[in-house]
Protein backbone atom coordinates (compact mmCIF):
# COMPACT_ATOMS: atom_id res chain seq x y z
CA UNK A 1 0.00 0.00 0.00
CA UNK A 2 2.99 2.15 1.01
CA UNK A 3 4.59 1.92 -2.72
CA UNK A 4 1.26 2.32 -4.34
CA UNK A 5 0.69 5.43 -2.51
CA UNK A 6 4.27 6.75 -3.26
CA UNK A 7 4.33 5.75 -6.96
CA UNK A 8 0.53 7.37 -7.14
CA UNK A 9 2.27 10.58 -5.06
CA UNK A 10 5.35 10.54 -7.75
CA UNK A 11 3.13 10.18 -11.10
CA UNK A 12 0.31 13.11 -9.88
CA UNK A 13 3.55 15.81 -9.04
CA UNK A 14 5.22 14.84 -12.10
CA UNK A 15 2.34 15.80 -14.33
CA UNK A 16 1.46 18.89 -11.87
CA UNK A 17 5.09 20.23 -12.57
CA UNK A 18 5.69 19.34 -16.31
CA UNK A 19 1.75 21.37 -16.66
CA UNK A 20 2.65 24.36 -14.48
CA UNK A 21 6.47 24.81 -16.02
CA UNK A 22 6.10 24.22 -19.83
CA UNK A 23 5.13 26.89 -22.20
CA UNK A 24 1.61 26.61 -22.97
CA UNK A 25 2.26 25.95 -27.22
CA UNK A 26 4.76 23.37 -25.83
CA UNK A 27 3.02 21.11 -22.94
CA UNK A 28 0.74 18.21 -25.47
CA UNK A 29 4.48 17.54 -26.76
CA UNK A 30 6.59 17.64 -23.40
CA UNK A 31 3.69 15.62 -21.83
CA UNK A 32 3.86 12.96 -24.43
CA UNK A 33 7.49 12.58 -24.35
CA UNK A 34 7.00 12.09 -20.12
CA UNK A 35 4.81 9.70 -21.05
CA UNK A 36 6.92 7.75 -23.77
CA UNK A 37 9.71 7.42 -21.25
CA UNK A 38 7.51 6.54 -18.18
CA UNK A 39 5.46 3.73 -20.08
CA UNK A 40 8.21 3.24 -23.02
CA UNK A 41 10.35 1.31 -20.75
CA UNK A 42 8.00 -1.07 -19.89
CA UNK A 43 8.34 -3.71 -22.64
CA UNK A 44 12.34 -3.12 -22.40
CA UNK A 45 12.53 -3.78 -18.79
CA UNK A 46 9.14 -5.96 -17.95
CA UNK A 47 11.04 -8.96 -19.87
CA UNK A 48 14.32 -8.56 -17.99
CA UNK A 49 12.65 -8.28 -14.69
CA UNK A 50 10.49 -11.39 -15.46
CA UNK A 51 13.51 -13.45 -16.79
CA UNK A 52 15.61 -12.27 -13.47
CA UNK A 53 12.49 -13.51 -11.20
CA UNK A 54 12.17 -16.25 -12.93
CA UNK A 55 16.28 -17.45 -12.58
CA UNK A 56 16.94 -16.00 -9.19
CA UNK A 57 13.64 -15.14 -7.28
CA UNK A 58 11.46 -11.79 -6.70
CA UNK A 59 13.52 -9.80 -4.55
CA UNK A 60 16.73 -10.02 -7.16
CA UNK A 61 13.87 -8.76 -9.54
CA UNK A 62 13.20 -6.15 -7.03
CA UNK A 63 16.16 -5.62 -6.37
CA UNK A 64 17.16 -4.85 -10.11
CA UNK A 65 14.50 -2.74 -10.31
CA UNK A 66 15.41 -0.23 -7.24
CA UNK A 67 18.89 -0.11 -8.62
CA UNK A 68 17.70 0.56 -11.91
CA UNK A 69 15.63 3.65 -10.56
CA UNK A 70 18.57 4.93 -8.71
CA UNK A 71 21.41 4.51 -11.51
CA UNK A 72 18.98 6.70 -13.41
CA UNK A 73 18.43 9.15 -10.71
CA UNK A 74 21.97 8.92 -10.52
CA UNK A 75 22.67 9.91 -14.40
CA UNK A 76 19.50 12.46 -14.19
CA UNK A 77 21.58 14.61 -11.37
CA UNK A 78 25.08 14.10 -12.91
CA UNK A 79 23.63 15.54 -16.29
CA UNK A 80 21.69 18.44 -14.28
CA UNK A 81 25.12 19.56 -12.64
CA UNK A 82 27.22 19.36 -15.40
CA UNK A 83 24.37 21.30 -17.43
CA UNK A 84 23.72 24.21 -14.51
CA UNK A 85 28.00 24.62 -14.27
CA UNK A 86 27.83 24.83 -18.17
CA UNK A 87 25.27 27.60 -17.43
CA UNK A 88 26.72 29.53 -14.50
CA UNK A 89 30.21 29.36 -17.25
CA UNK A 90 28.92 30.96 -20.08
CA UNK A 91 26.95 33.75 -17.91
Amino acid sequence: MVVGIAAQTVTTSTNSYVQTSTEHHMRGRVTAILLAIALGGTPVGAPIVGWIADAFGPRWALGVGAASGLLAALVAFIYLTLRQNADARAT
